[in-house]
């Protein structure tokens, strides 16, 4: 009985963090400009530059653009997903709650996960268009699969960015440096082996560039990522998600453990 309480009251709290998310979008959509418009021009602009560059050009084109929505809401909206609390002065009431924080900041990121794929939806018919049809893709099917996991991915760093910004006062200022650090660094962009070699290493750190070089191999035929194919890519995105996973988990827990011991967060 008292597990499926809890279990009730985290899917409660992991709902009503959800609709929230939702809620507050509709009141104040900002991120439409950083994770839809800008993308679109990137989209149209990468498009008119390499116009007839080649049978896969226009998978290029939406690729890059499609990353930059996902990844932008991804980053700005999981970050904020715990610097919203601190700056409204509901973060240690939140983490004191008997749920733990994680599924309070589980339903946001949910939201940036839709609202990234909606984003990314939106960069890909406006380029379709502007193209005059859909580009060739050797497996519908596969690829939207993929496309889906690399929000995982990207999901997963907004956890670890969302637990990390607990400690730190200075989110806002990390976000808007790490940002195109990132579009780069992970490949959405442009695959990661164009940049010169000792990036690789730095680069397979996070999820995302693991998941989108498979993506452009099931995409782009005769794509040459890392060289290992795009079974091992998902491998190993699989395994740094689940790292990055327990990174979390361990960050939150242990802050949760903190504000039970001194009722603050002022020492952060």
């Amino acid at each position: 009985m008292t597990l499926a309480t809890s279990e009730a009251s985290r899917t409660r709290a992991t709902g009503a963090s959800l609709r929230l998310a939702i809620l507050l979008f509709v009141a104040d959509p900002q991120w439409l400009v950083p994770s839809t418009v800008a993308p679109i021009v990137f989209g149209l602009v990468s498009f008119e530059l390499f116009r007839g560059e080649g049978p896969y050009f226009l998978t290029y084109a939406i690729l890059g653009a499609g990353m930059m929505s996902m990844w932008g809401q991804t980053l700005y909206g999981s970050g904020w997903a715990t610097g919203q609390d601190r700056n409204l002065g509901t973060l240690e009431p939140t983490i004191q709650a008997p749920t733990p924080y994680l599924y309070v900041v589980l339903g946001r990121i949910i939201w940036n996960v839709v609202a990234g794929l909606f984003g990314g939806l939106v960069v890909y018919l406006v380029v379709v268009l502007a193209a005059g049809g859909p580009p060739q893709l050797p497996n519908p099917l596969l690829f939207v699969v993929l496309f889906v996991f690399v929000m995982v991915t990207l999901a997963s760093v907004g956890v670890v960015f969302a637990a990390a910004f607990v400690y730190s006062r200075y989110a806002g200022f990390i976000q808007n440096v790490g940002e195109f650090a990132f579009y780069i660094g992970t490949g959405c962009m442009f695959p990661v082996v164009l940049l010169p070699f000792w990036t690789n290493p730095i680069a397979l750190l996070f999820p995302p560039t693991w998941a989108l070089d498979a993506l452009r191999y099931v995409s782009i035929p005769g794509y040459a990522g890392f060289g290992w194919g795009w079974g091992w890519d998902l491998a190993g995105a699989v395994a740094v998600t689940g790292v990055y996973a327990a990174i979390a988990g361990t960050v939150f827990t242990r802050v949760e453990r903190h504000v039970l011991e001194t009722g603050d967060l002022s020492d952060y």
